[in-house]
């Protein structure tokens, strides 16, 4: 009677427990359904602000004297934000490359427990003939148990999908760092522009300044005629509306120094309102830039060294990975487990024991989808393989659209230097004729703004040369990217950079040959040609060689392409260019 009272106290004060755990958890759960959004404050917003300003700018070595083409490079690929994004992404998926690989080890799984109970654990039988209790009540197990076990286990079907999770990976990994090459390939077009943009700028500001104190005076001359009344008025005003349209294009040319400044800090990671110079080039090398390539070698060139094909490369090969990891997943499973194992119930004779054995297991309705999953892998291999095709001719247009810019970009430069010669000559003329008292002041200024304005054309018409060079070089996969710049100083990159850079335009690098495996077909008339000519043809010409060989052949081009007027159209011709490329790399993304 006594130790009944006894269990039902001790039942009794488990129930109390139980209650209390049971409150103490739905406390919780509450307490966790209360959490409100809370927006960050100003304070924070200003800390946050002040620290990555800070970090923006840290561990870059300070700018030292003028800046040539190659330290701008540097810098650019060195401490541009997009370049550490890009990096960072890439270091993301390789270390998501090593998680892949460990997933193809065994499972060494080890578990420890304890489990008790307020009474004890007792059961009794019953005859399945009388239906009358066979055994008193018994228990083989103690009221608080402790369990512990190290069992490592390999299962097949895992281990196989596990090695094409990897192999996949280790594709995003290299696709990762094609996308690094493209965006350093973006960044080094732009500063190749914006620097010769800074430094034609940059040469022509003291000859700028000083016709702008002239122009200025003039205009306060002007004024003063007015007031004066030393003019008829219609002529006075004249002459006030010549000089502020002078003054006006002058103050134009000088913002160019700034705006192109602050755009390649921009680019070197530099504080946009940063006091630097870049090196200002003689009038002397402002001359047409060679390219030491055919059409036929940059197109080769562009099929083996393009990001985005490389790219997309890697993307193909995952379809067909993915295709089998598809298939794989279908096949039954099998797992095969060792372990040691340890039990505190003392009713046990063995308290610690091994174990070993394998398992079947799987779904043998799986049969039936066995074709769908092959189907629809071998669809999206095809899909990969038609996106790669399209992506090569995008590219192929590309490196055909970007040689005729550079053509015509070059015959720009010859005919702006043309005129800056001979508009050079005129303000000889007059300088000479106003000193001699033969010309106004109005006309030396007046032939002084036009001479300022074209030899800015002129230097705008050199840079625009340099782009359409720097967009050859893009649009074929030649970049200056060394393998490795962690770790590499300002001075070496700058040094890496500037030696890949003359042998690219030295011609140096090797030559691709794109030849197959079996003689093409022979066809009637081969046709070859120098350079593209943007003309209509009735009907397509043959050639004796593929498209993608060491030499260029004519293709048929649909209609006439017009000849680009305008420093603008020029650049948003280019910018759609790369936007079409972008749309189809960003589905493979």
């Amino acid at each position: 009677m006594g130790h009944s009272k006894f269990e039902q106290h001790k039942t009794n004060g488990w129930a109390k427990r139980g209650l209390k755990m049971t409150a103490i958890a739905s406390a919780l759960f509450l307490a966790g359904c209360a959490v409100r959004p809370e927006p960050v404050t100003m304070d924070e917003q200003i800390n946050q602000a002040l620290s990555d300003r800070t970090k923006m700018y840290a561990d870059q070595e300070p700018v030292r004297g003028v800046i040539t083409l190659d330290e701008a490079l540097a810098r650019s690929l060195k401490y541009n934000l997009q370049q550490r994004v890009a990096l960072m992404e890439q270091a993301i998926e390789d270390n998501l490359l090593g998680i892949a690989q460990l997933d193809m080890l065994p499972k060494l799984a080890a578990q420890a427990g304890m489990v008790t109970r307020s009474n004890v654990a007792a059961s009794s039988s019953q005859s399945v003939t009388t239906g009358k209790q066979s055994l008193e009540a018994s228990t083989s197990q103690d009221m608080t148990l402790r369990t512990a076990d190290l069992t490592m286990s390999w299962n097949v079907l895992d281990f196989g999908i596990s090695y094409f999770n990897a192999k996949i990976q280790a594709n995003k990994t290299l696709a990762a760092e094609e996308r690094r090459r493209k965006v350093v390939a973006d960044i080094t077009r732009q500063v190749r522009t914006t620097y010769w943009e800074a430094a034609t700028a940059q040469r022509l500001q003291p000859e700028v300044t000083q016709a702008l104190v002239r122009a200025r005076q003039s205009l306060a001359f002007a004024r003063q005629t007015e007031r004066e009344r030393l003019l008829p008025p219609v002529e006075s005003l004249r002459f006030q509306k010549n000089m502020l349209e002078m003054v006006r294009q002058l103050e134009v040319v000088d913002s160019d120094l700034v705006l192109a400044k602050s755009r390649l800090a921009a680019l070197m990671n530099l504080p946009p309102a940063s006091n630097f110079t870049v090196v200002s080039p003689e009038q002397s090398s402002l001359a047409q830039v060679k390219l030491p390539y055919t059409l036929g070698d940059l197109e080769n060139f562009a099929m083996v060294k393009r990001p985005e094909i490389r790219e997309e490369t890697y993307l193909a090969r995952n379809a067909v990975l993915d295709t089998r990891r598809s298939l794989t997943r279908l096949l039954p499973g099998v797992s095969l487990f060792v372990g040691i194992n340890g039990d505190s119930n003392d009713y046990l004779v063995n308290r610690n024991w091994a174990s070993a054995g394998v398992q079947v297991s799987g779904n043998l309705l799986n049969v039936l989808s066995w074709s769908s999953v092959k189907n629809a892998g071998e669809a999206g291999e095809s899909l990969a393989e038609v996106r790669r095709q399209a992506l090569r001719m995008a590219v192929l247009t590309q490196v055909n659209v970007a040689w005729q810019e550079y053509q015509q970009s070059t015959q720009m430069f010859e005919r702006y230097q043309e005129l800056a010669r001979v508009q050079r000559g005129i303000l000889n003329q007059t300088d000479q004729s106003y000193r001699n008292q033969a010309a106004t002041q109005m006309e030396q200024v007046q032939i002084s703004t036009e001479t300022i304005l074209t030899t800015r054309a002129r230097d705008r018409s050199f840079a625009s040369m340099q782009d359409a060079l720097g967009t050859v070089y893009q649009a074929a996969g030649l970049d200056v990217l060394p393998d490795n710049i962690n770790g590499t100083s300002l001075a070496a990159l700058s040094a890496s950079i500037g030696s890949t850079t003359q042998q690219i335009e030295k011609g140096q690098l090797a030559k691709v040959s794109m030849q197959l495996s079996t003689a093409p077909v022979a066809m009637t008339a081969p046709v070859t040609m120098t350079a593209p000519v943007a003309v209509a043809q009735t009907a397509p010409v043959a050639v004796s060689q593929p498209l993608l060989t060491s030499h260029p052949v004519s293709l048929p081009v649909a209609a006439a392409r017009p000849k680009a007027t305008t420093r603008v159209n020029q650049v948003n011709r280019i910018d759609d260019m790369w936007n079409n490329l972008e749309s189809l790399s960003g589905v493979a993304e």
